[in-house]
């Protein structure tokens, strides 16, 4: 609250007063470059610093107030985004990086105000192609379009977008597009079948809470335990006798952690001080530990969680004795998880996507279908 104050401040006392420019290259131009990669680092406070360098040294110069409506962006403050936005145009009609960020506002504070699709879309895409008129090579106005439609729901569309920046072929979006056309890919295949499982399936890293949402929502671990007649494996546990985690009372994902935990799957219990974490990122090595739980849970069969204990780790990456390697081990000869083409590399620290979790769930289910 204190640094939104003091960029309240700072905002207000914004005049016509100006520096002497000390390089040719200290430009305004300069300077909200500058900012905004440190809006995509995630430093407000360095990125406020630069878009006011810009202001000062040119006080009519639209980029600077763009800048400041990006971070009002951040802020969730959408009222005084736009407001900056209306200031930058009036300086400059013609200031793309105006009509993208007017884009990025509209699309962001409609899904934030819980506002209908045909509520906030039309607009973001009227601001979209505002800025592809001024410039039709701007790879970035593709990037937000493509964002606009995924937060709509519109893999298709948001697809067919990026595909237009891989068409160009032309500067630093092109990676960009070319990994988030990947994952887009990887979620049609997944086929999500709930609206939530769309909506985990567009990040980037999915947290605890999340996988246990997965579970319900995706592979209907609930259905499948009544289907095939399963109990809890594990005696020793009464699920049923486990207190709710503290952190879970707020939890957004509350009810669907909870059902999960009614079932004891190893991976997704509370931790040893009775805490869940839901909002913990989870790793591939934990997720492994996860679908043995899930494999054991509905097949019943114990000998899964040691089946590959004592052979010489497969993994280049993940020592045999590591308490993860042998659900890293069932995960990856299942054909469930996969390792690294290259090398083999499990890659037991790194987050799982949205869309390699959905992925994980289908193959789940595939091998229930082929092996039970």
């Amino acid at each position: 609250m204190v640094v939104i104050f003091l960029f309240g401040l700072i905002l207000s006392s914004c005049g016509t007063s100006s520096i002497p420019q000390q390089s040719p290259l200290d430009t305004s131009e300069n300077h909200y470059a500058r900012g905004l990669i440190a809006i995509e680092n995630g430093d407000l406070i360095d990125a406020h610093r630069s878009f006011e360098h810009a202001r000062l040294l040119d006080s009519d110069y639209p980029g600077a107030f763009v800048g400041f409506a990006l971070i009002k962006l951040k802020q969730s403050n959408f009222h005084e985004a736009r407001q900056q936005l209306e200031m930058a145009l009036r300086r400059d009609r013609n200031f793309v990086g105006a009509h993208i960020a007017l884009g990025r506002v509209v699309s962001i504070e409609g899904i934030e105000l819980n506002r209908s699709v045909d509520n906030w879309l039309p607009e973001s895409l009227r601001a979209f192609h505002k800025a592809e008129q001024l410039d039709p090579q701007n790879s970035e106005v593709n990037w937000y379009r493509a964002n606009a439609y995924l937060l709509a729901d519109d893999l298709v569309s948001a697809r067919n977008t990026l595909t237009q920046i891989l068409d160009l072929n032309r500067g630093d979006w092109v990676e960009r597009a070319m990994m988030q056309v990947e994952r887009i890919q990887m979620i049609e295949r997944a086929a999500p079948g709930s609206d939530m499982g769309k909506q985990i399936g567009l990040k980037d890293a999915i947290t605890r809470g999340e996988v246990a949402v997965l579970l319900v929502e995706e592979l209907k671990i609930g259905e499948l335990i009544q289907q095939r007649g399963s109990t809890d494996v594990d005696s020793s546990v009464d699920s049923r006798d486990i207190p709710r985690p503290p952190d879970l009372e707020n939890a957004w994902a509350r009810m669907w952690v909870e059902e999960v935990l009614a079932l004891g799957i190893h991976g997704l219990r509370p931790f040893p001080d009775g805490t869940f974490h839901p909002n913990e990122p989870i790793t591939r090595a934990h997720y492994a530990v996860v679908n043995q739980g899930v494999l054991v849970l509905l097949s019943g069969d114990r000998g899964l969680t040691t089946r590959y204990i004592g052979e010489a780790s497969r993994f280049p990456d993940l020592r045999a004795d590591h308490y993860t390697y042998n659900a890293a081990a069932l995960s990856t000869e299942r054909g469930i998880m996969q390792v690294d083409r290259r090398t083999g590399a499990f890659r037991p620290d790194e987050g799982v996507s949205g869309a390699e979790a959905l992925v994980i769930i289908r193959e789940l289910q595939n091998a229930f279908r082929m092996e039970y």
